[in-house]
């Protein structure tokens, strides 16, 4: 069953379309902040928990399929955030990242996935199943949101006169 059009279903949207848009930005690559680093990762949660709210047909297997995505999202996410290159300074709390497209690409899925459950809910008629869109989402969530995490965790870590921290 598919809920009719909400706030909810825009807000989900919308949130995506921020993570998208922050992502872009910091693809290029430079020196960033850790709250500006934060933000596509934080829009992504909140999107997939909202979509995982609206949610009305489940089940454990629905439950165990959305955690399961979240998991390998998380691993993947942890992974790349070990594997990038970065350097910090812990006197201004700037961080320095490559250019990626990694945060891109999970922004990207995650606002066709968005886009998805917004279409479903005007036409009202699943385009795909809301379990496998919540799944989706919780993905993308994952990655961004780990990614983020051990980025931070290496930044307020890194040590010596240059900041240069070693990628794993």
């Amino acid at each position: 069953m598919i809920s009719s059009l909400s706030l909810a279903n825009g807000l989900t949207l919308l949130f995506a379309l921020l993570c998208l848009w922050m992502s872009a930005a910091q693809s290029r690559g430079g020196s960033t902040t850790l709250g500006r680093l934060a933000l596509p990762g934080g829009f992504a949660v909140i999107a997939a928990l909202m979509l995982l709210a609206s949610v009305f047909e489940t089940s454990v297997f629905h439950d165990v399929l959305w955690l399961t995505a979240f998991v390998v999202g998380s691993f993947l996410g942890r992974w790349r955030g070990w594997a990038l290159p970065l350097r910090a300074d812990k006197a201004t709390g700037a961080v320095w990242l490559p250019r990626t497209i990694d945060g891109v690409v999970a922004s990207l899925v995650l606002v066709a996935v968005m886009a998805i459950d917004f279409t479903s809910a005007m036409l009202e008629e699943a385009l795909v199943e809301p379990a496998y869109v919540a799944a989706a989402s919780a993905l993308c969530a994952g990655f961004l949101g780990y990614r983020v995490l051990v980025i931070a965790l290496r930044s307020v870590r890194s040590s010596g006169p240059t900041g240069l921290s070693p990628a794993a």
